[in-house]
């Protein structure tokens, strides 16, 4: 979910009232491609070669305001991440996930973003589920903690735990290695990618939310470029005792490999716990049978990822 903009998904499944979808591709010139918009062809497609992308991510850095205003929000922008604050400077960053996300938001929801960056998430799931509610922020890396503050303090918002620390299959430390060209591409495994690795504090989702008084949660957001499967691994208490709970997950056979966990697995086991998936990549398109898995993952080969909605009770 952290990497460049890429295509539209143009049909919904049915979601919580209300929901409308802008069509963005409208105008859109070229009718021979996929359906894009002007910004995302531009980025995606014109700038794909290295020096193009290079001099396009020193242009995004010098463009980027202090804060933006977003879908009712500020936001404080990292302008040393031409990918996730530039993408959102030029609306172009997972809108048709964060159009979904925002539909399932109601007051007095509890809600965790592993995997939180500068805070968009987090901070549209605050303004959803409103004083009532609770959100709990993970971010390990320091330079985007201190962007998921400042996130916070721009909008006031109190009911926000903040944790500088990864979600994982256990507690203690691990390095985390991060990409100088995008500050939403930082793993828990080296690649020729990345660079700077730094030790940080690991927890799961069960030892933190015990902690917290939380016992169950309704939204679950996870974009950890690989270690969802960590994650996972780290919440079966807390899956297990939240009874109508939604997912929303990157899902990157690649990365969750890398961890040392099996795509194919991770979707047997969610099916096995409950919860019913879509792939939003597929215009949600259900997934219901092995081979529904099997080709899922056979298409994400390399650097191809798509994201994922598993849901189980009332929202399934």
């Amino acid at each position: 979910m952290s990497r460049p903009p890429g295509s539209t998904v143009r049909n919904l499944p049915s979601t919580p009232a209300p929901y409308t979808l802008n069509n963005r591709n409208k105008h859109f010139p070229f009718r021979w491609l996929p359906s894009v918009s002007v910004p995302e062809f531009i980025y995606t497609v014109l700038l794909k070669p290295a020096p193009l992308k290079r001099l396009a991510n020193g242009v995004i850095r010098a463009l980027l305001p202090a804060e933006l205003h977003y879908r009712g929000i500020q936001l404080a922008l990292n302008p040393n991440d031409p990918v996730v604050s530039g993408a959102l400077l030029f609306n172009v960053y997972e809108n048709d996930e964060v159009d979904y996300f925002q539909c399932l938001l109601r007051p007095g929801m509890t809600v965790v973003d592993v995997g939180a960056n500068i805070g968009l998430y987090t901070a549209l799931a605050a303004a959803g589920i409103g004083p009532a509610g609770r959100v709990v922020a993970l971010e390990p890396d320091p330079e985007s903690f201190s962007y998921l503050q400042k996130t916070l303090a721009l909008n006031g918002f109190t009911t926000v735990e903040p944790c500088a620390a990864a979600a994982s299959s256990g507690t203690g430390t691990a390095q985390l290695f991060r990409n100088p060209d995008n500050r939403g591409d930082s793993r828990l495994y080296d690649d020729p990618l990345l660079a700077n690795p730094l030790a940080i504090q690991t927890t799961t989702l069960d030892e933190l939310l015990r902690a917290h008084g939380i016992r169950s949660v309704d939204i679950l957001k996870m974009d950890v470029q690989g270690a969802e499967g960590l994650v996972l691994a780290g919440a079966a208490q807390i899956l297990r005792d939240s009874p109508n709970l939604t997912i929303m997950m990157e899902f990157w056979p690649y990365g969750l490999a890398r961890t040392g966990c099996n795509a194919r697995e991770i979707l047997h086991q969610l099916r096995a716990d409950g919860f019913q998936l879509v792939d939003i990549g597929r215009k949600f398109q259900q997934l219901h049978s092995d081979h529904d898995f099997d080709e899922l993952v056979a298409r994400l080969q390399g650097r191809r990822y798509t994201n994922l909605v598993a849901s189980k009770g009332s929202r399934a």
